[in-house]
């Protein structure tokens, strides 16, 4: 069997806009907002199996990706595509996220409180440095200091994505 070459997220956020019979669609804002919606319902969901102790780092995850893709979401309704979103200086940072989407008055459709925002901020070391995606060994020693409250996190989530679904969702 020939092994095909891996296709980048660049690659896949070429295409982003639908046309047929005169009707245009962006599939960024759209599909953006749906996968924010599945991943913070994932976080929502996941609970520890009831013979293991507490480990929050899957659920931060879901919701730190939930976060990603919807801030993401508010950038493509900014008129940023798709193929700038799936790299580059945004890539997994949350932390750039935030400061683009501030720059571009995310307030005036979500008001979410500064505890809430520097959450956000805590999370993105993690998040980008995928240490709730791979075991981190000195982290773990040490209780992974730099946790985020998932719970802060995912009532977050749940405003970014009620806020932005309705925008997202009638975008052209």
């Amino acid at each position: 069997m020939i092994k095909q070459p891996r296709k980048s997220a660049r690659q896949h956020a070429k295409i982003e806009t639908l046309s047929f019979a005169g009707l245009t669609m962006r599939f960024g804002p759209v599909g953006l907002i749906v996968y924010a919606d599945h991943f913070l319902a994932a976080a929502k969901s996941t609970h520890a199996p009831v013979t293991a102790p507490a480990f929050p780092l899957v659920r931060t995850f879901l919701v730190c990706r939930a976060l990603e893709l919807a801030l993401k979401a508010f950038l493509s309704l900014k008129g940023c595509s798709m193929e700038q979103l799936a790299g580059g200086p945004f890539g997994h940072d949350l932390e750039s996220l935030v400061a683009e989407v501030e720059k571009r008055d995310i307030h005036a459709l979500v008001k979410l409180e500064k505890r809430q925002w520097a959450e956000i901020i805590r999370a993105s070391t993690y998040y980008s440095e995928k240490v709730l995606e791979y075991p981190a060994l000195m982290e773990a020693v040490h209780a992974y200091p730099k946790l985020p409250d998932a719970n802060i996190l995912i009532g977050t989530a749940e405003a970014l994505v009620s806020a932005l679904r309705q925008p997202c969702l009638t975008a052209d």
